[in-house]
C-alpha cells in the first residue's frame, strides 16, 4: 500500500473540499484510476445540490495525483456516464444537479447548431454556451442538433433518427435562408423558437435578441417560463 500524493498547485473551486492524498495500491495501473474514481464519486455525491456548480477540472485532478490527462479522461467519462458530472466547452467540468431534489420529469430540446459559424464566431459560441446553461439550471436536456452543408440536414436527421423526447427545437440566430427549413419543421408538429435579429413570417415563437431582450431573459420568460 503506499499513498499517491498530492499537487497543490491549483485552486479548488468553492465548495468543493480539497482532494488530499490518496492511498491505493502500488502495483496495477488500473487500480489507481479506481481509487480516484471512487474519491471523486463520493464527493461528487455528498456536494451536489440542485443547481449546477464547477467541479474539478481533469487538468486539476491529473495534476493532483501526477497521473495522465488521459487516465483523468477516461474517469470522467465514467462519472458522465453515470449523470455525476458534465464536460462542457473550454475543458471545463460541471458536477450535476441532484435529480431527487427536482422534478422528476425532464424536458428535453434540440438546439440547432451551425457548425461553420460555431467554429469561426467566438460570439456564436458564447451564445450557445449561455443557451445551454440557462437551460441546464432548469433541469432542462439539451440535444445539440449540428448542420454543416444546409439546414435541410436537421429536417433529414428529426425524420430519420426519431427523437421521442424531443418535441421543442430552438434555433439561435437563424439566418433568413433557414427559413424554409424552419417551417418544415414546424410542419413535422415540433415546436420552433427562435432567438433572432429579425422576425420570420410563420413562426410565432420568434424573438428578437437585444441588448435589452438578452438570450437569458427569452429562454426565462418564453422557454421555461419562470
Amino acid at each position: 500500500m503506499k499513498i499517491l500524493s498530492s499537487s497543490r498547485g491549483r485552486r479548488v473551486p468553492y465548495g468543493l473540499p480539497d482532494l488530499g492524498a490518496l492511498e491505493c495500491t502500488s502495483a496495477p495501473y488500473i487500480d489507481k484510476a479506481g481509487a480516484i474514481a471512487t474519491r471523486l464519486r463520493q464527493i461528487a455525491a455528498k456536494t451536489r445540490n440542485d443547481h449546477l456548480q464547477p467541479f474539478y477540472s481533469m487538468r486539476a485532478v491529473a495534476d493532483h495525483f501526477h497521473v495522465p490527462p488521459t487516465m483523468v479522461s477516461r474517469i470522467y467519462q465514467r462519472l458522465a456516464a453515470e449523470r455525476l458530472v458534465r464536460t462542457v466547452w473550454g475543458s471545463r467540468t460541471l458536477l450535476e444537479p441532484n435529480r431527487s431534489s427536482r422534478n422528476s420529469e425532464s424536458q428535453s430540446i434540440g438546439i440547432v447548431i451551425d457548425l461553420g459559424r460555431f467554429l469561426e464566431s467566438s460570439d456564436y459560441r458564447v451564445s450557445i454556451l449561455s443557451l445551454q446553461f440557462e437551460m441546464w439550471n432548469h433541469e432542462i436536456i439539451d440535444q445539440l442538433l449540428f448542420f454543416e452543408e444546409e439546414p435541410g440536414e436537421i429536417v433529414r436527421l428529426c425524420t430519420r433518427n426519431h427523437h421521442p423526447h424531443i418535441n421543442t427545437i430552438v434555433w439561435l440566430l437563424p439566418e433568413k435562408s433557414h427559413n424554409q427549413t424552419l417551417l418544415r419543421l414546424h410542419d413535422l408538429g415540433l415546436r420552433v423558437i427562435c432567438l433572432s435579429d429579425h422576425v420570420i413570417s410563420g413562426i410565432a415563437d420568434c424573438y428578437i435578441v437585444s441588448s435589452r431582450y438578452t438570450i437569458r431573459t427569452i429562454v426565462r420568460r418564453k422557454i421555461l417560463q419562470v
